[in-house]
C-alpha cells in the first residue's frame, strides 16, 4: 500500500503533511484530549452524585422503616388499650397517669 491510498491503516508521517494538515491534526488531537478529559470529569461527577443519592435513599429507607415500626407499636398499644378487659375508667386513669409522668420527665429535661 502507498501513502496516497486513503484506506491505508497507517497515517502519513508529519513530514509528508502540509502545514494546514499538521494544524488540523493538532486541533483534532487537542479536541480528542479535551473530550477525554471532559468525559473523565463527567464520570467522576456521576459517581459522586450517584453516591450521594444512594446515601440519601438509604437514610430515607431507614427513617421510613422506623416510622412504620413506631406507627405499628402505637397501633398495638392503642388496640391493647381499647380491647383491655379492664374498665374503661381505669384505662383512662392509667393513660392520664402516664401522661403526667411524661410531662414530669419532660419538664425535668428543660
Amino acid at each position: 500500500m502507498t501513502d496516497d491510498n486513503p484506506s491505508a491503516p497507517n497515517l502519513p508521517s508529519q513530514q509528508t503533511l502540509t502545514p494546514l494538515e499538521r494544524g488540523l491534526l493538532s486541533l483534532v488531537e487537542r479536541l480528542t484530549n479535551a473530550f477525554e478529559h471532559s468525559t473523565a470529569q463527567l464520570e467522576q461527577l456521576e459517581r459522586r452524585s450517584t453516591g450521594l443519592l444512594e446515601e440519601r435513599l438509604t437514610e430515607l429507607e431507614t427513617l421510613l422503616d422506623r416510622s412504620i415500626s413506631s406507627q405499628q407499636a402505637f397501633n398495638e398499644v392503642l388496640l391493647d388499650l381499647l380491647s383491655a378487659s379492664k374498665s374503661p375508667g381505669r384505662s383512662v386513669d392509667e393513660l392520664c397517669e402516664a401522661l403526667r409522668e411524661l410531662s414530669s420527665v419532660q419538664s425535668k429535661g428543660r
